[in-house]
């Protein structure tokens, strides 16, 4: 069989020396070869992303986040603090893009660019083009991606902030095909931004060794560790020490890396317990790597000169609160109005340097607020700021001194919600000698109190009791009374109430005097003094008449009624109890009208009207009081009633539901009610499925 042309299949000359049978022919097939080439590289997405060296971890909710919103907006900006993993993320994300909507991925790496006019030069020299002598390189970048799908990743914005939102503006605008995905610690705030927030890793305690190791955080800790000693193995019984080791950094992955390259010299438990002085200790990054990378101190601190004295100062003051502020802790910290603060806390929010707890409060990850307690320091501020935050503290906490049986509701809330500027304030003062420290534990201890938490609050309060003026003193024992009598310690109640009465009566003070005879009744009626407890409280309403004080008499006034309950004179109990719920109602206090009504729940339970007793003690539930006593209170009474209906089934069910909340409060309420509810009790007959014994 004769040879065939490879092109046009015309037979060859023999004998046959060539594949083509003319130059035509070959020339034809060489167009071909080189068509199919280009189609095979079409197919190919042009990239100049760095290729992976070692494994990436977790972040495939924030993976699929990106991939959804770059499908619908052309500039998103992935945002959040010093080694969070925003660049790891970028790259990973747009390694993702296909060729259905994306011809190249461009990245550009801005790290290194310390002026902002080479911004330009950086991104044509990572799109390998070069300045025309005719055009200017901007122009020479918009021509070249102008007809381009293109995926552009701008890395590191932070510190040339202006000169890339510029720069994001004018490719947005030129080119259509053009899409953007930046990385920095604050956003770009241009037209048509969505932005991303990169927090820390999961991470967490209170779970099983599975779920730990399952674990974000606790994954790429050992991931890290098995580059530096490729046999490690997690053993069971240091994964609650990994994690809690990655909790203490904030599930940031640069920290977690840092501390996992001190696997092969120290165990786990020895890197946790160094991490007090961790500045010292994360300091092993790779060489290759930017400076503000190679040190958990560097990557902070980039951020740091980034900004703007008065940022600086403000970022200094903040950090000595250890939890969360709101705006009212952080503008007595930075000793400014709540205008200039609430536009500090903006703006270092949108650096990255504060994150949001809730709508309302804010915290610094521990990593920075150890550097930037470290910066206060050294700035010589640290007195002046936790100076400026008790000053304040001790005008809030002045109302339970000065009126303690009322202290407006608003000042209530506030004393709670600055539980944590408390501790802040007491742990200072304590430590530095400060007279102060007593009204700082009075603060605490009221907080701890209305979230519930007893033995907390007596406690601060013990440990703070010698210090102080005679009026704090008085104060901070009749607080102590109080508590020590809800968790049944009537001894060391009736100590203190007597202390307190007598400091009142040397300083005669009217108003301190009602409080602590109330305080010192109330205790002797649960230690079963019933006929001293009826004189003092029957004196007490006496006095708080003349004080012409709506929230004092209403409290006076229930508990007066309690006593007559006790007493046996149900009528002249429900008058009273009726009185203070009419005055509690008038001055809109949620926690005092729940103990009236529970007060007449109880009365009304002795009357046999089960009826009344049901909506007294529904009432309480309905308005949802946070003082720690009234809901099992409540409850206990509804269960009651329920025995008293002959509903055994719903009594115990109800019974079983404020057991735990007196347990998780130390509260064992009103002995003489709670002996009413164990004999209501005791009539439902004990079965097999009855959880209560």
């Amino acid at each position: 069989m004769s040879a065939r042309c490879a092109m046009c299949q015309n037979a060859l000359p023999e004998p046959a020396t060539r594949a083509y049978c003319s130059n035509a022919c070959r020339q034809r097939a060489y167009r071909q070869r080189m068509a199919h080439a280009t189609a095979k590289l079409a197919d190919r997405l042009v990239s100049n992303l760095p290729a992976e060296r070692d494994s990436f971890i977790g972040r495939q909710q924030e993976l699929i986040t990106v991939d959804r919103l770059r499908r619908k907006h052309r500039l998103i900006t992935l945002t959040g603090s010093a080694g969070a993993g925003k660049t790891r993320l970028a790259v990973a994300a747009a390694s993702r893009a296909d060729r259905t909507d994306t011809d190249r991925v461009l990245l550009v790496e801005l790290g290194a660019v310390t002026d902002e006019h080479l911004i330009e030069q950086t991104v044509a020299a990572a799109a390998g083009l070069v300045e025309h002598s005719d055009e200017s390189i901007m122009e020479t970048i918009v021509a070249t991606l102008r007809t381009m799908r293109v995926l552009v990743v701008v890395d590191n914005c932070e510190h040339v902030l202006e000169s890339c939102a510029k720069l994001a503006d004018t490719l947005l605008s030129q080119c259509p095909g053009l899409r953007i995905l930046a990385t920095s610690r604050e956003p770009l705030r241009i037209t048509g931004e969505v932005t991303v927030r990169v927090d820390g890793l999961a991470t967490g305690q209170d779970t099983s060794v599975n779920a730990l190791r399952r674990m974000e955080s606790v994954r790429l800790f050992v991931e890290r560790a098995k580059e530096m000693v490729p046999e490690f193995r997690l053993p069971a019984a240091e994964t609650h020490a990994v994690a809690a080791l990655c909790t203490r950094l904030d599930g940031i992955p640069l920290a977690i890396e840092l501390a996992a390259k001190w696997v092969p010299v120290l165990p786990v438990s020895e890197i946790c317990a160094r991490l007090d002085s961790r500045f010292d200790l994360l300091v092993l990054g790779g060489r290759t790597r930017p400076n503000r990378q190679r040190s958990l101190w560097e990557a902070i601190d980039w951020s740091y000169q980034l900004l703007a004295t008065s940022e600086q100062r403000a970022l200094r003051r903040l950090s000595v609160f250890t939890g969360g502020f709101d705006l009212d802790a952080a503008a007595a910290a930075c000793g400014t109005d709540a205008d200039t603060t609430l536009n500090m806390i903006s703006r270092l929010q949108a650096k990255s340097l504060l994150t949001p707890i809730g709508r309302t409060r804010f915290r610094m990850l521990e990593s920075i607020r150890l550097y930037a307690m470290r910066r206060l320091t050294e700035a010589d501020e640290a007195t002046l700021a936790f100076d400026a935050l008790t000053t304040w503290l001790t005008e809030l906490v002045s109302a339970f001194v000065s009126r303690p049986m009322s202290v407006p509701r608003a000042v209530h809330r506030q004393t709670t919600k600055q539980v944590e500027s408390w501790r802040v304030a007491c742990e200072w003062t304590a430590s530095s000698g400060d007279p102060r420290h007593l009204a700082m534990a009075i603060g605490l201890a009221v907080a701890e109190a209305n979230l519930g938490f007893i033995a907390d609050a007596r406690k601060v309060l013990r440990n703070a009791l010698t210090d102080g003026t005679q009026e704090y003193r008085c104060t901070a024992m009749d607080r102590a009374a109080w508590f020590a009598g809800f968790q049944g310690e009537f001894a060391e109640a009736l100590g203190y109430a007597e202390q307190s009465l007598a400091i009142a009566k040397e300083l005669a003070d009217p108003a301190l005097i009602t409080n602590c005879l109330t305080t010192l009744a109330c205790v002797q009626q649960m230690a079963g003094e019933l006929d001293l407890a009826l004189a003092h409280r029957t004196e007490c309403v006496r006095m708080v008449r003349e004080l012409r004080q709506p929230h004092a008499a209403a409290t006076c006034l229930v508990h007066l009624a309690w006593s007559h309950q006790l007493d046996g004179d149900h009528v002249r109990a429900h008058a009273l109890a009726s009185e203070s719920l009419a005055i509690c109602r008038e001055i809109d206090s949620t926690t005092r009208t729940s103990e009236a009504l529970n007060v007449l729940g109880a009365i009304a339970l002795r009357r046999n009207d089960i009826d009344a007793a049901e909506r007294a003690f529904n009432e309480v539930l309905a308005s949802g009081p946070k003082y720690p006593h009234n809901l099992p209170n409540a409850i206990e009474g509804l269960a009651v009633a329920a025995v008293m209906r002959g509903d055994h089934e719903r009594a115990l069910q109800l019974y079983d539901q404020a057991r735990p909340m007196r347990r998780a409060t130390g509260v064992i309420g009103d002995p003489y009610w709670q002996k009413m509810v164990a004999d209501a009790l005791d009539q439902v007959p004990y079965t097999s499925n009855s959880n209560n014994e």
